[in-house]
């Protein structure tokens, strides 16, 4: 892990946003022999220049635009490299859970089954315990203990 010394400083970190003024556009007076579609090319891309420099004439929404479609390309980059693995993984990681919960499901199927021989085998000891108290109060050993 970096210390905080070697992270980057926002002096740095600020070369991304890259905000320069931007120029006012300024139509072309001369005529030029363009068919319609050069024409036609030149005068939108006048009026999005315009209304570009009306919007930020300071350029922070080029910049804006800029930083952002950066950050998505890398995200991007990064959903694409890294999305088809982490997929995989959530899929076997599902797919053993499948086998978990058919593990959990048969062990709770035994624990349902269970009880009956345990009620089975408590009374059988409890009888064992009954016995061995009538035995022992009838001998007259009450306070000793079982194996003396």
């Amino acid at each position: 892990m970096k210390s905080f010394s070697e992270l980057p400083n926002h002096r740095e970190l600020r070369r991304l946003w890259k905000q320069e003024p931007l120029d006012r556009p300024t139509a072309n007076l001369e005529l030029t022999p363009d068919s319609w579609v050069e024409r036609g090319a030149e005068v939108l891309g006048w009026s999005l220049a315009r209304f570009e420099y009306w919007l930020s004439a300071s350029g922070w929404l080029r910049a804006w635009l800029r930083l952002n479609l950066f950050l998505s390309v890398l995200l991007m980059i990064a959903g694409v490299l890294l999305l088809p693995p982490a997929e995989r993984v959530l899929r076997q990681l599902a797919q053993s859970s499948r086998w978990v919960t058919a593990v959990v499901h048969d062990l709770f199927g035994i624990l349902t089954s269970l009880p009956p021989v345990v009620i089975s085998l408590g009374i059988l000891y409890l009888t064992f315990l009954m016995t061995r108290w009538v035995i022992r109060r009838r001998s007259g050993r009450r306070g000793e203990g079982y194996y003396s």
